[in-house]
């Protein structure tokens, strides 16, 4: 299992630019990931500071998995994407994932056993906030796993 310092901390409300999609499978996951933040980037890429925090929401629906995926925005909404408000969260469980996404369902592990061992329970769709994604073999990319949580 992966090995990562796990805090607690209150979320902050975001304003997300965004594509939301449901897959049926997990392995359907990247397919969607990257390209609806691709196809919002061209919407909005050419607005300053746009582009500097890319999130993504991931939720089970009764159809598979909902996925949100966009950037925080302050700007108007455009044809192509939409406008998604992620609100402030109380409490959540939070864990920095290093390196490739083909490894993070080690780390999401780790945090969700994390939560279980201090007795918390889910209280919404985990996050994941990509603090840098830059590089096409992902060996240094940073990850924030976010999930809110509540006491049972």
């Amino acid at each position: 299992m992966s090995q990562i310092e796990i805090i607690e901390k209150p979320l902050p409300a975001v304003r997300l630019a965004a594509r939301r999609a449901v897959v049926a499978d997990q392995p359907e996951v990247a397919s969607v990931v990257g390209p609806s933040f691709d196809s919002v980037s061209q919407i909005i890429g050419g607005e300053r500071g746009t582009l500097e925090t890319p999130v993504a929401l991931y939720e089970t629906v009764d159809d598979g998995l909902q996925i949100i995926a966009g950037y925080a925005y302050t700007g108007p909404a455009r044809d192509g994407f939409e406008i998604i408000e992620l609100p402030a969260v109380e409490n959540a469980v939070c864990g920095v994932h290093l390196g490739s996404m083909e490894h993070i369902a080690e780390s999401w592990q780790a945090l969700h056993a994390e939560i279980f061992a201090r007795g918390l329970v889910h209280s919404g769709p985990c996050r994941e906030l990509y603090v840098r994604a830059i590089s096409e073999d992902q060996s240094d990319w940073v990850t924030e796993l976010q999930q809110p949580v509540r006491r049972d």
